[in-house]
């Protein structure tokens, strides 16, 4: 099989065919149920079973050794899918109270294969400069978002994996400022470029980090010493937290109420 070929094309295609007989009505499927369905011979379908449970993505039934069910790799997969829909879900109302309140644009990224991925903006906001931010972008590890991901999560896997694609001097930089991001669940950036800064805030569900929402503008609009900006933003990951069936941003709180320096 060559990679890259119409051989991988074929196995992916015909993976898929096989993670489609799972449903909730259909929850286990043996080898021959596969076979005739897909249309494939019994010993192909077994060769794909065994593959796919080698790698977590199927695992044999505990009372039946014929019998296939959802594995722990597809389970993840499938959580992860669920979760963020369910943020994309419950989060533009949200993100438009504190656009309005705020006046400025509101940001909510999720994680991606690469770091964090800008998925839902916010314009409603009425101040006289907004700074618009393109959905899909993926944002770089200096960004006060990336900074939230890697120093509140649960995954430690996740985080090392993240760092350790970074250069020495990058990592360096980026773990020097993960402690001030775990006092209040804050952190802030500035976008020299364009006179902007970010200041984002995380919101979990109740298995880790679910996404983080930002607020954008500039050095003016939203000033280093902003308290009523933050509680604000605080206020807005606390509902969208709660509202997911998370820990309450608030409960990160500590007594200082100092933010990281730009």
């Amino acid at each position: 099989m060559v990679n890259g070929g119409t051989g991988d094309i074929q196995a992916v295609h015909r993976v898929a065919e096989i993670l489609r007989l799972f449903t909730l009505t259909s929850p286990r499927v043996t080898v021959a149920e596969a076979a005739a369905t897909i249309g494939l011979n019994r010993t192909t379908v077994h060769r794909y079973f065994s593959s796919l449970v080698l790698d977590e993505i199927l695992e044999r039934a505990p009372d039946d050794a014929t019998t296939y069910m959802p594995g722990r790799l597809l389970l993840q997969v499938g959580a992860v899918a669920q979760g963020q829909r369910r943020v994309l879900d419950v989060a533009p109302r949200h993100m438009g109270d504190l656009s309005v309140g705020t006046g400025l644009t509101v940001v909510l990224s999720l994680w991606g294969a690469s770091g964090p991925v800008v998925s839902l903006v916010s314009e409603t906001g009425t101040h006289p400069i907004l700074i618009t931010v393109r959905i899909g972008s993926l944002l770089g590890w200096d960004s006060a978002q990336t900074r939230l991901f890697v120093a509140l999560s649960r995954n430690a896997d996740r985080a090392e994996r993240y760092l350790g694609r970074l250069a020495a001097d990058e990592r360096k930089q980026l773990e020097g400022l993960l402690p001030p991001c775990r006092s209040r669940g804050l952190s802030r950036t500035p976008v020299p470029p364009i006179d902007g800064v970010v200041l984002a805030a995380a919101v979990f569900d109740e298995h880790d980090v679910a996404a983080t929402v930002a607020l954008v503008g500039t050095t003016s609009s939203l000033p280093a010493k902003a308290p009523a900006m933050e509680d604000a933003l605080l206020h807005t990951a606390s509902a969208i937290t709660a509202d997911l069936g998370g820990t309450d941003i608030r409960d990160l709180v500590l007594t200082t109420p100092t933010v990281e320096a730009d």
